[in-house]
């Protein structure tokens, strides 16, 4: 993918550091996610965040750190945005529905994310647990909590809220990769619609209601 010179060159202008840094991770974000990290070069990064080599290692003193600075970024933004959409809901349902609908979304706006992931995956995985999954840790108990908020309800069949999590998890982590590497790019809001009704309402039909 080619990048406009003169919108790289209009980025060479002074501003505050925290600034910089933003157009640095999203120029990385970008580059990263397109090249894969082995083909890219700190270079390429610095031209489209429009700036000097020697200034994306005065923040980033490697292409590693640099590369694992994107993916985290990457994950502070997508954490931020469910923790923001199920801020102020307290039905444990509308939880589940609201916070499901924002992770898609996220990666509706941000498809370059997946595969960042998958680079960081194939590359470190060896090294470390990939963020995401060190997040998904993180915000584990806050989820069990939901779950077992509506198993006590009596609104779930299911008395394990460990295995609801694990089953949403997995079937929201693994929609958005299907739809991004098999290059369907359907539009994830009517995929998250779909797979709600399937999570919420079941896939049988009762007995009464069968044709």
């Amino acid at each position: 993918m080619s990048h406009d010179p003169i919108d790289i060159e209009a980025k060479r202008v002074r501003m505050p550091a925290a600034h910089r840094c933003e157009q640095i991770l999203s120029a990385a974000v970008q580059i990263f996610a397109e090249q894969g990290f082995r083909c890219t070069e700190v270079q390429q990064i610095a031209d489209l965040a429009g700036v000097g080599k020697g200034t994306v290692y005065r923040f980033y003193p490697t292409k590693d750190a640099l590369f694992q600075a994107a993916v985290e970024d990457v994950m502070q933004r997508l954490t931020a945005q469910v923790d923001h959409a199920v801020f102020a809901v307290d039905d444990p349902l509308e939880y589940l529905r609201v916070g499901f609908k924002a992770y898609m979304a996220f990666f509706q706006a941000h498809p370059e994310a997946i595969e960042l992931f998958v680079h960081e995956s194939a590359e470190f995985r060896r090294i470390s647990k990939p963020r995401y999954f060190a997040y998904s840790d993180m915000r584990r108990q806050a989820w069990i909590d939901v779950y077992q908020q509506l198993i006590d309800s009596g609104r779930s069949r299911v008395s394990d809220p460990q295995a609801i999590l694990d089953a949403i998890g997995n079937l929201a982590y693994g929609s958005v990769l299907v739809n991004r590497i098999s290059g369907r790019n359907e539009s994830l809001d009517e995929v998250a619609d779909q797979l709600l009704d399937i999570i919420l309402h079941g896939l049988l039909s009762t007995p009464d209601t069968a044709g």
